[in-house]
């Protein structure tokens, strides 16, 4: 594989059996420049995988399964972070994971380098069968993914009658067959996050400890209130606090202040930042993946376990 110098573009050739892990410290040796250097990927497949009956020798039936939302009005607060990490945390302790990418940016497909495939807008424009448009991770996580074309979805269905529970019908077969459903949403309160809402029966609000995303907490909360009193949907939300720096004195001030707004809904385990996320995003792989020893992958795995405790 070849890497090149980010500083004076200079070309190694380099063999893959130097990387231990999918990113190398090196020096070039013309410019002595010290920058990181990422593995190529393997190859990943990226045909569709068919869900086959719920109770088959494959697919053990999940009674049980959890939907969980994960939304915010504010955007940067690390949603698309947490779907990832969190599910990559519940399929490292076992679980059958499914990731459903319902925001129309599509950047959980992209991590996951599955952006161009088939959405839910395509699958519903067939025949209505989300499971031909689910694609198994070489992480060994499920998702479903989304595109440019999932801006039509709202487009399309936004003026039909219960255009708000389309998601939660074309889960009733598939949530069989897994443990947890993680769907990420946009950073807005429209067609994509009210579907995702009322399909789940847990809102997990990621937010960072400052003013705006402050408020983008209490939109959304307000928001599952308004559904909880006008339908018959049981759904419970959590705040989670996420690029946690605990030695700002703003942040943890915020951050007591959230406790107090949320009523004691908050994750006990906070996210704090860290640099390994920003990298793993860039080598495109679940921080657990990326560096297992990272203080954000050993987080992501108190979260999920703490999940499992609700």
């Amino acid at each position: 594989m070849f890497i090149n110098c980010d500083k004076c573009k200079t070309k190694y050739k380099v063999d893959e059996s130097v990387f231990k892990k999918p990113t190398l410290r090196v020096k070039c040796s013309k410019c002595k420049h010290v920058f990181t250097a990422y593995k190529t990927p393997e190859k990943q497949d990226d045909t569709p995988y068919v869900l086959e009956d719920p109770g088959s020798e494959n697919n053990v039936s999940s009674p049980e399964c959890k939907i969980i939302c994960i939304c915010n009005q504010k955007g940067g607060v690390a949603k698309t972070s947490t779907c990832l990490n969190l599910a990559s945390s519940l399929s490292a302790k076992g679980k059958r994971v499914l990731l459903i990418d319902f925001d129309v940016q599509a950047n959980l497909s992209l991590l996951l380098r599955c952006k161009n495939h088939k959405s839910f807008f395509e699958a519903m424009d067939d025949d209505g069968d989300l499971t031909k448009a689910i694609i198994k991770t070489r992480q060994g996580i499920w998702l479903l993914p989304s595109n440019s074309r999932m801006a039509l979805a709202s487009k399309k269905y936004l003026n039909q009658e219960n255009f708000e529970y389309l998601l939660r019908e074309k889960l009733e077969n598939i949530k069989k067959v897994f443990d947890y459903i993680f769907i990420d949403t946009p950073p807005s309160g429209d067609f994509y996050t009210l579907n995702a809402l009322l399909a789940s029966d847990l809102a997990i609000i990621p937010t960072q400890c400052d003013y705006l995303s402050m408020n983008g907490v209490s939109h959304i909360v307000k928001m599952i209130n308004v559904i909880k009193n006008k339908t018959n949907h049981k759904i419970d939300y959590r705040g989670l606090a996420t690029l946690y720096n605990p030695d700002n004195t703003v942040e943890k001030v915020v951050y007591e202040k959230l406790k107090v707004q949320l009523s004691g809904k908050m994750f006990n385990t906070v996210i704090n930042r860290d640099s390994s996320l920003q990298e793993s995003h860039i080598a495109r792989l679940p921080v657990l993946d990326y560096d297992d020893t990272s203080k954000a992958g050993k987080q992501y795995l108190e979260l999920a376990s703490e999940l499992l405790e609700i």
